[in-house]
Parts: structure tokens; sequence; C-alpha cells
């Protein structure tokens, strides 16, 4: 196979009009010049410069053979120059994946205006709740909620929002039952679950000074939207755990009541993860950053 530096040393020689000139360009001997330029034209079998102590004359194939090289140094730097734009304008696919009812909530009117923002940018969404594996799949950034420890060891993370939750229950609930003073009590109540039939359903709470709950219940009410959670709770069929920010409109008009003042379920993080730091593209980078600033301006209370 042709060593291409060959390729590029021959153009340089044409272009200054001899070795010399072409060494002193290049940084490289003479002498160097003129063997590589030889050795190529040996392997070519044609003489590509003529070349006497006084003379240097392009052959009629070393110009054809120039004019091809010349191109295919021009489209090596136009390839060059079209990485390099991708690397400082953010623009491009960005394949990205989003727990459903967080994308309701949230993630949705963000991205509407990050795409009114970055019209370079096209994305590509897939709302799920399955845990999806980045590289295997292509995705270039999934947005997850847990709690703390993280897993992702592999991958690169982003926190978003470090968002709290509460217990709350409608009105027509609290009134029919009473409203709970500790813990324990909720163990009688009727609740609703995030999450699958076969799981464990509990809830852990921490009170105002550090004493811990666990308590076990079975729910009536198990999906994996949180939406229709948030409507079971209105509607006073049990009591619920849901992040703080989407209930707060509720509990502010007394659809909703919180249950157990003192008493916090555990935190959870939404956070962004993708692959690798190295060589991310600007519109990943741009859309975790904007992600960032978006849940930063929201206030749980």
């Amino acid at each position: 196979m042709q060593d291409l530096n060959d390729f590029v040393w021959f153009v340089k020689v044409v272009d200054y009009g001899g070795f010399a000139a072409a060494g002193r360009a290049l940084d490289q001997p003479k002498s160097k010049l003129s063997r590589r330029i030889a050795q190529l034209e040996d392997r070519l079998g044609v003489r590509l410069i003529q070349r006497t102590t006084r003379q240097f004359t392009v052959t009629e194939v070393g110009q054809t053979f120039y004019q091809h090289c010349k191109a295919m140094l021009v489209e090596a730097e136009a390839a060059e120059e079209a990485v390099a734009a991708l690397q400082a304008e953010p623009r491009g696919i960005v394949r990205i994946t989003c727990p459903v009812t967080l994308l309701h909530v949230h993630v949705g009117p963000m991205l509407a205006r990050f795409m009114a923002k970055y019209p370079g940018i096209n994305l590509q969404l897939e709302a799920t709740n399955r845990r999806v594996d980045l590289v295997g799949e292509g995705i270039d950034i999934a947005i997850r909620v847990r709690p703390r420890p993280f897993d992702d060891s592999d991958l690169v993370l982003r926190v978003l929002a470090d968002r709290g939750h509460c217990l709350v229950a409608g009105p027509d609930l609290i009134q029919r039952m009473g409203k709970p003073v500790m813990p324990s009590e909720l163990s009688r109540w009727p609740g609703l679950s995030m999450g699958e039939g076969r799981q464990v359903h509990k809830w852990d709470l921490t009170g105002s000074q550090g004493a811990k709950a666990e308590i076990h219940y079975a729910p009536r009410f198990i999906t994996t939207d949180m939406l229709a959670l948030r409507e079971a709770a209105m509607a006073g069929v049990g009591v619920v755990q849901l992040p703080i920010l989407m209930v707060k409109d509720q509990l502010a008009s007394g659809e909703l009541v919180r249950v157990l003042d003192e008493w916090e379920p555990r935190r959870e993080v939404i956070h962004a993860v993708y692959p690798s730091r190295r060589g991310l593209l600007p519109s990943v980078r741009t859309l975790v950053d904007f992600l960032t600033e978006e849940y930063a301006r929201m206030v749980e209370e």
C-alpha cells in the first residue's frame, strides 16, 4: 500500500519548485525528499520529475498525478474542516430516551424550547421506562430517575435535579380516614404504587429528627404512569408517593393534601447519562447543559 505521506511530499515539491525549498517548508532534509520521490516513482513505474543539477521539470505523467494528489489533499483538508465545524457548532441528530411521565411533566416542554433555540439540532426521542443500553442501541443521552447511589460507573453522569418526594392523598380520603400522625398508621390505608406488581411495595420515610420508618403496603393501584397515580390520589383512591414538583399545584389548590408533614420519602435524582466525554458532540453537550439550566430554574416549594 502506498504511503500517503509520499503523495503529500510530491505535491509540496511541485508547489515549491524543487526539493530544497520543499524541504525547508516541510522541515525535512532535501535528501530524504529526493529519496522518497524516487521510491514513489519506482513503485508507480513512471518518471514524475525530470531533475538534473540545474533543472527541475515535472513530466506530463507527473502533472496528471499532481492534479489527483492535490485534489486528494484538498478533500482531506475539507474533511478536517467538516469535523472541526461539527465540534464548534451544535448541529445534527441527538438520540435521547426519557421516562414517560417525566417527559410529559417536564422534559417535553423543555425539548420544545431547546429545538426552538437551536434550529440546527434534530432530536430523536424514545419515551420509555425501561433501562436502555446506550452503547448497544446507539443512544446519545438517557434521562433517568433513581435514588442514590448510582451504578452507572461505565457512563458519564450529569445531575439535572435532586428532587424531593412527599406522601399525598385526596381530601376526601383524609376526611374519611383521619389524618395520620405516625408512619405506622399508614399500614391500614389504601396505597397507590409506581412500579410493577411483583415488586415489594413500601414507603421508606425519614423523620425530621432522623428517625427511620419502613411501611409495607398492598397497593390498590399499580402503574408505571405517575400522572395516573396523581389522578387516582385526587379521586380519593389512596395514598401515593410523588415528586413535590409534580404535586405542588394540586397541594396549593387543595386537590391533594400532604400526609405526614414531618416525614419525607427517600429523595431521587434526575440525571442524564451518556457514553463518554471524549469526542462528545457539541449538540449532545449543548442539550445536557440546556436541561441542567432548565431544571435549575425550577423550585419545589
